[in-house]
């Protein structure tokens, strides 16, 4: 998995979290006293949110992570293109230095240092947390084994058979494990008539299987420990559940002014314990809601519709769909067909789709038509395949192109490494494609990362006429494209001089010189002269230095 996805799903699930817990701290404020079981379902909600949020932003790891490598490389192809365009310009000997140290360039080499660092440091939180964690089960474990089993008076009448147990560890009955809980008693405990609705209240903790929820979010800290807001959400669910089971008591008992008492006494000799065992002592800022709660007496009667979290989850997830960019399928380009875009392997036991790509691949033009019909998707992209589009222009019909391009297929729809279908008619200087496609709406200066673009690749394999063709459809012949670098370049690397004569014919800058990487990855600056140079096209630095062509790094 790509550091840049990892990174881009952490800031999704701290967006999402930031905007739930936003939202929920309001909804909290607003909402009557008495509603305390809609306030629990609400924040439990939004805890199980958050995580998903994270996870569906994961899972949009293909586009996710190319518009990160290639934002983060270049910020953005309209940030690019801008900064292109400033180089292109005729400057002074300083010009080509202003163009390739912008932001990007710097940007680009702060970020895989910087994206480390934060990993480092999540890691390292991370490994923080779950060593609290494993410490905090332990000391519940060694509480409960060192505690004392005790019976409980039958007189008591109590509405669960739950094992006792006396532990001077605890000040306050709590109630300590998951599979087979117990409640721990402090040393002295008196089972007279105020312990009944104590002990209700930590069997109430037992009936809703509270332990395991506390474990759960103990755990989701554990992964998401730098999503602040979580904490607030976890405090609020925290009060309402002990709300909720200090009514539950009540209910049972009728003795909710005896649990009141009981809560203040609890607070004043309150001490620290396993964090991991659930507590009747409240906290002092909890303690004025729970016992104003338990007063309010015609709280106590209310009734909770089970279906309540059941609809509020399914709507907060509804949410984190919002939150989360580009869920899912990649999209059709915007303005084209709704249809979906998925990214899938050409397998042996082909579908409807992939018998669409094998029809256009071989330029069945008629069996494409019937495929579609059918409801074959013509844009599903195939990995190391491409498009059906792509297929059909690799292969070299018109009819089975005019068949797709007329079905709605994207004339703009690519893949990185396998190009686009611009790109793939500009390879193989197709020029009727081109034209095809240009009257389709393609975008003539559509980029895919390590393809270049149109006009690169007919520069780079000396199309002369596809590339006057794309000139006369607008396409930039300054036009750059990181790791694929420029038309200029290109066609001086394959020592393509006609290409370069009518580049420069329309105002390509000669000296033009962008920013590139080795195959070591090193960080170098190519122009039309270095890169003729490089690859002993004597003929063309010949002509590049007539006409005063200069190679000109940042440090020059």
């Amino acid at each position: 998995m790509a550091l840049d996805t990892l990174l881009l799903a952490a800031l999704a699930a701290l967006v999402a979290a930031t905007a739930l817990a936003g939202g929920v701290m309001a909804v909290d404020r607003l909402l009557p006293a008495r509603l305390v079981r809609e306030r629990h379902d609400l924040a439990l909600a939004a805890l199980i949110v958050i995580p998903l949020v994270f996870f569906l932003a994961l899972r949009a790891a293909p586009d996710l992570s190319a518009d990160v490598q290639a934002g983060v490389a270049g910020f953005s192809s309209a940030q690019s293109a801008e900064a292109t365009s400033h180089a292109a310009r005729p400057t002074t000997s300083t010009g080509p230095v202003l163009a390739l140290t912008a932001p990007e360039t710097v940007w680009s080499g702060v970020w895989p240092v910087l994206g480390r660092i934060l990993l480092l440091v999540w890691l390292t939180g991370t490994a923080v947390m779950a060593v609290r964690l494993a410490r905090d089960l332990v000391a519940l474990d060694r509480m409960r084994l060192a505690a004392r089993p005790v019976a409980c008076p039958a007189s008591l009448r109590l509405s669960a058979d739950l094992p006792l147990a006396v532990s001077a560890a605890v000040t306050t009955p709590v109630l300590a494990g998951y599979r087979q809980p117990q409640i721990l008693l402090p040393t002295g405990f008196t089972f007279d008539h105020a312990a009944r609705p104590v002990l209700e209240h930590e069997i109430a903790h037992a009936r809703r299987g509270d332990a395991w929820t506390v474990l759960a979010l103990r755990i989701l800290q554990v992964a998401l420990w730098w999503v602040l807001p979580l904490l607030p959400l976890m405090t609020l669910l925290e009060r309402n559940r002990e709300t909720l089971c200090d009514r539950e008591a009540a209910r049972i008992t009728g003795q909710s002014r005896d649990l009141a008492l009981a809560l203040i006494d609890a607070a004043s000799d309150h001490t620290r314990h396993a964090s991991l065992a659930l507590a009747a002592a409240p906290s002092r800022s909890s303690l004025a809601h729970r016992v104003a709660r338990l007063t309010a007496t015609s709280d106590l009667n209310r009734k909770d519709s089970p279906m309540r979290f059941a609809l509020l989850l399914p709507a907060l997830s509804a949410t984190a769909l919002v939150l989360t960019p580009q869920f899912g399928e990649a999209r059709a380009m915007e303005g084209r067909d709704a249809r979906p875009s998925p990214m899938r392997n050409l397998d042996d036991a082909l579908d409807l789709d992939g018998r669409l790509y094998q029809a256009a691949r071989r330029g069945q033009a008629g069996r494409v038509g019937d495929l579609l019909a059918g409801g074959a998707n013509p844009d599903v992209r195939f990995r190391g395949d491409g498009t059906a589009l792509i297929a059909a222009i690799r292969g070299g019909d018109a009819a089975t192109v005019a068949a797709l391009l007329g079905a709605g297929a994207s004339p703009d729809l690519g893949i990185d490494g396998d190009g686009n279908p611009m790109i793939a008619a500009a390879v193989s200087g197709r020029d009727d494609l081109v034209q095809q496609l240009l009257a389709a709406g393609a975008d003539v200066d559509a980029e895919q990362r390590g393809d270049g673009n149109a006009l690169i690749a007919a520069s780079g394999r000396g199309h002369v006429d596809t590339v006057d063709l794309l000139l006369a459809a607008g396409a930039d012949p300054n036009g750059y494209v990181f790791h694929d670098e420029t038309p200029m370049v290109n066609a001086a690397q394959q020592g393509h001089l006609d290409v370069i004569e009518h580049l420069a014919a329309v105002g390509a800058d000669l000296s033009l010189t962008v920013r590139a990487r080795d195959r070591r990855g090193r960080e170098i600056y190519r122009s039309p002269l270095s890169e003729a140079r490089r690859t002993g096209q004597d003929h063309v630095v010949a002509w590049l230095e007539a006409r005063g062509a200069e190679h000109r790094p940042p440090s020059e």
